[in-house]
């Protein structure tokens, strides 16, 4: 018998859960992917959780690829558990805000660069006056060919 997969005969909340270390250029999780135990009910396929591994601070993050797996008692290697889910909904709601904010920034640089250029341009040769519109904000603005 396996010990390390003896809590599947046990305990009907283990859950195993196959992973991958590595994508492909699709997302594709890419094989061989790896079996782990867990009883946290939650995870679902595409959670990145992190793993125990020999590198690094002795854990990694991979990517769910199924969840419950069929356990082969049997199995001679050795089963770990899941450290934990990593919750990246935080992460994603700060990357959307930077987001929104990069844009706002580009938008203002564009119409403060617009601004100064039509006023160097007014500066350098007075008789485009005449030819400018004025727009609702009051800067002189070129007309459209």
């Amino acid at each position: 018998m396996n010990y390390s997969t003896a809590i599947f005969l046990i305990n009907n909340d283990v859950r195993a859960v196959t992973v991958s270390y590595e994508q492909d250029a699709e997302g594709k999780g890419l094989k061989p992917f790896t079996t782990f135990k867990t009883f946290d009910p939650a995870v679902t396929v595409g959670d990145y959780v992190a793993v125990p591994t020999g590198t690094r601070h002795g854990m990694t993050v991979v990517r769910v690829e199924q969840t419950d797996v069929e356990v082969d008692v049997d199995y001679s290697g050795q089963m770990n558990w899941l450290v934990d889910r990593v919750d990246t909904s935080q992460r994603d709601v700060i990357e959307a805000q930077e987001a929104a904010a990069i844009a706002t920034i580009k938008s203002a640089e564009k119409k403060a660069r617009q601004d100064e250029l039509r006023a160097k341009l007014i500066a350098d040769n007075p008789s485009l006056n005449v030819l400018a519109n004025i727009g609702s904000d009051g800067v002189a603005a070129l007309p459209a060919e």
